[in-house]
């Protein structure tokens, strides 16, 4: 009993005692270096470690967070930032405009951008430059209507600590961050386990409730999640519809978890390969072929259970830049008609070949782990019936992403979640995206360039609306993705777990209070 006792003494002065984390599941994220986020799993434990320039609250509003104020200046051409005095980095040293010039540099490097292009507004942004320690002035060419969503995006790292390497991704600091927010990295952090404590010099404006906090991912545990949630091995966690519906209806985790629902500014797509040097994909027929064999109807029928909205528009509902233009429901009967017209004819063993002899043939990537119900599984059924052979690959979804950034196959299947500013979207489908690897479907269209370049410098909404949906017109008319599904965020909420809200996209992070607001009952 003593050696016990001394053991739980140590825990509770060192504020690491495992009973008072917040424990959160959630797939494996890729970095904690805020240069090279390319996922959403990333920001969800940064979103604690690290203070952005400005935030969101729970409205969708921007507010300020390392900056006590911004102001623009010569009719947008000129913005000047001032950092809040007083504030440090979590290894002392001061938060200086210094660094936030430097993270700019940084973030706009070629072997930076090649693994991270999710901040095209912030490397774009034309010159800043720190006057004293705590102001940064920013020039720019043209105002810019996206301003506050990139300074959103903009989050500072320390000059000592963040030299960029030859290649970003070994760079030691990945998996230990020195950063500004309320929480710190304590012990080996991995792409699986983290550990954060709360961080006592945190001299910020948006503090911390929980005490600490443990992500795990628990991808291809055996044990049953509700074991999980009895034995607080977790305290939150996305579901699925089946799960979350059961426990909507009292059928398990009664007294134990609450399940939550909310909309989400995400969808589930097909990126396609448009080059035609690599993929038949190059061929925009093959592409409205693919369009109308969307697997709606397995969609449709799931609605019965489990709300599923459809998707219409590259942006969804959440979004300002929706584009609530009806379009017509797929039809496999149209897919048939577009390919016999093209030329594509069936063969011998039932897949279609085209006057040079080449087999319908294409390669699709699915993240692990294996569906028959996965969405490229249903695809590839419904390519059969019309004489269109698609083969599934399964892999882990950091090598399909790295599969999709070299362009390695002709389609790949994943869900993509979109900001507040849909300018934030543009790398997907610019030439300028393409030469940093974000345009993965290598899709390379110049009204598309200008579109985007308008929307960014365009400062009244309604006319940016405008914009926004006619590119979601030339996206839904060339494919290079093609939407299926918007997202519906269903998690379980352990009931010691107090102060859970979502953001207008439907996130549980990236806002004041978000996570920084939970507490453990009890703790």
């Amino acid at each position: 009993m003593r050696w016990r006792s001394l053991v739980l003494a140590f825990s509770l002065l060192s504020g690491l005692w495992s009973g008072d984390r917040v424990r959160v599941s959630v797939s494996e994220w890729s970095t904690l270096n805020p240069l090279l986020i390319t996922q959403d799993t990333d920001t969800e434990a940064l979103d604690l470690v690290f203070d952005r320039l400005v935030t969101m609250d729970a409205t969708g509003q921007f507010i300020p967070e390392l900056l006590e104020s911004w102001t623009v200046l010569k009719g947008g051409r000129e913005v000047v930032l001032k950092l809040r005095p007083s504030l440090t980095w979590q290894d002392g040293m001061p938060i200086q405009a210094e660094d936030v010039v430097q993270t700019w540099k940084a973030l706009r490097l070629p072997r930076v951008r090649q693994i991270a292009d999710t901040v095209a507004g912030v490397a774009s942004l034309d010159s800043l430059i720190a006057e004293d320690p705590l102001t940064v002035r920013i020039h720019l060419k043209r105002p810019r209507g996206t301003l506050l969503s990139d300074l959103y995006n903009f989050i500072p790292v320390p000059r000592h600590h963040y030299r960029v390497g030859p290649n970003p991704r070994l760079d030691g600091v990945n998996f230990a961050p020195v950063g500004s927010g309320p929480y710190r990295v304590v012990g080996p952090a991995t792409t699986k386990r983290l550990v954060l404590e709360r961080w006592s010099g945190y001299r910020g404006v948006h503090p911390g409730s929980a005490l600490g906090f443990e992500f795990l991912d628990l991808t291809g545990s055996k044990t049953p999640i509700l074991q999980d949630f009895l034995h607080e091995r977790i305290h939150y966690s996305v579901i699925s519809p089946l799960r979350y519906y059961l426990v909507k209806k009292g059928a398990i985790g009664e007294g134990l978890v609450t399940a939550a629902s909310v909309p989400q500014a995400s969808f589930g797509a097909y990126f396609l390969n448009c080059d035609p040097k690599r993929s038949l994909l190059g061929d925009p027929v093959l592409r409205q072929v693919l369009g109308e064999l969307v697997p709606w109807q397995d969609q449709a029928r799931a609605r019965r259970f489990f709300p599923t909205r459809l998707a219409s528009s590259f942006w969804p509902p959440e979004s300002w830049a929706f584009d609530p233009m009806p379009r017509p429901l797929p039809q496999i009967e149209r897919a048939a008609g577009l390919l016999d017209s093209a030329g594509w004819k069936p063969g011998p063993d039932g897949v279609r070949r085209d006057t040079r002899g080449r087999r319908l043939h294409l390669v699709i990537y699915e993240p692990e782990p294996r569906d028959p119900r996965a969405p490229a599984n249903l695809l590839a059924r419904q390519a059969a019936r019309v004489g269109m052979e698609i083969e599934v690959r399964y892999i882990d979804f950091i090598s399909l992403t790295r599969k999709a950034a070299e362009h390695d196959g002709d389609l790949w299947s994943y869900a993509w979640s979109l900001a507040l500013d849909p300018d934030v979207d543009s790398p997907l489908f610019t030439s300028e995206g393409y030469r940093t690897k974000a345009n993965v479907s290598a899709y390379l269209n110049p009204e598309m360039d200008r579109l985007f370049d308008e929307g960014r410098h365009t400062l009244d909404l309604e006319a940016r609306k405008k914009i926004y949906h006619r590119i979601a017109e030339i996206i839904y008319r060339d494919k290079p993705v093609i939407p299926t599904t918007y997202s519906q965020n269903r998690v379980l909420i352990h009931r010691r777990l107090r102060g859970v809200t979502f953001n207008p996209l439907g996130q549980s992070f990236g806002f004041w209070p978000g996570r920084r607001g939970w507490t453990l009952e009890g703790s």
